[in-house]
């Protein structure tokens, strides 16, 4: 279901402790800061810059590999300003920087020199923009890794009714099972998958929770996101 072939690279079976100080706490020094931000925006990044400087997917692969080299190599998250913007733009208009030299320097090699970059604007079949394909695959992704997190947790404490619960009703791709269906699967009473989806959901919104907490500034942006993902 979260799969994608195209952005294979910078998947999501990555593992973080469970409480996480924020993006900004954790920079300083701190290689792991990029690890979470790399595993929630590889996938962003990369339709970002497919889709905003029409790249095939392995241009697109190595524009976004590049840009994260990069980011490691300079004072990256110095630079950031939460006063000015949130984590999630701050990174979009650096990828597009990024990208947009890059795309530059390429058409001078090409061209001879002394070109003048003009912005590409074309949208896929969906209409949505660019930045729009960002936001959508930004969400995607936090929730995927927030599930993956979930996963993890009941195979380690051997919630294995719980998540097959879960996954069954909310995973779904086609019609929801009904409770009772569920209950007759698994040998449970109807009220136990009310408690199992209820406990899963619970435990997905902290996950999504503290993923978010890893790459964001401190509890004020952490709230805008979190509204932003809810609302």
């Amino acid at each position: 279901m979260w799969g994608d072939a195209d952005t294979a690279i910078g998947g999501s079976r990555d593992r973080f402790p469970s409480t996480q100080v924020s993006l900004i706490a954790a920079a300083p020094g701190e290689p792991l800061a990029m690890e979470r931000v790399v595993a929630l925006y590889w996938k962003p990044v990369y339709k970002f810059i497919r889709f905003k400087f029409r790249k095939d997917n392995e241009a697109a692969k190595d524009l976004t590999q590049g840009f994260f080299a990069s980011a490691l190599e300079r004072d990256f998250f110095q630079r950031f300003d939460p006063a000015k913007a949130g984590f999630r733009t701050y990174l979009r208009l650096a990828v597009e920087r990024f990208a947009a030299h890059q795309h530059e320097s390429e058409n001078r090699q090409k061209r001879g020199g002394g070109v003048e970059f003009a912005e590409l604007d074309t949208q896929p079949a969906s209409g949505e923009s660019p930045e729009e394909i960002y936001l959508r695959e930004w969400r995607r992704q936090l929730f995927a890794l927030a599930i993956e997190d979930l996963r993890a947790e009941c195979a380690g404490a051997g919630k294995h009714t719980e998540w097959a619960v879960f996954e069954a009703y909310d995973l779904a791709e086609d019609a929801r099972p009904s409770y009772a269906e569920l209950a007759r699967r698994h040998a449970v009473a109807e009220t136990s998958v009310t408690n199992y989806l209820a406990w899963a959901r619970r435990r997905l919104r902290g996950f999504v929770t503290e993923r978010l907490r890893g790459v964001t500034s401190g509890e004020r942006e952490l709230r805008e996101e979190m509204r932003r993902l809810w609302n």
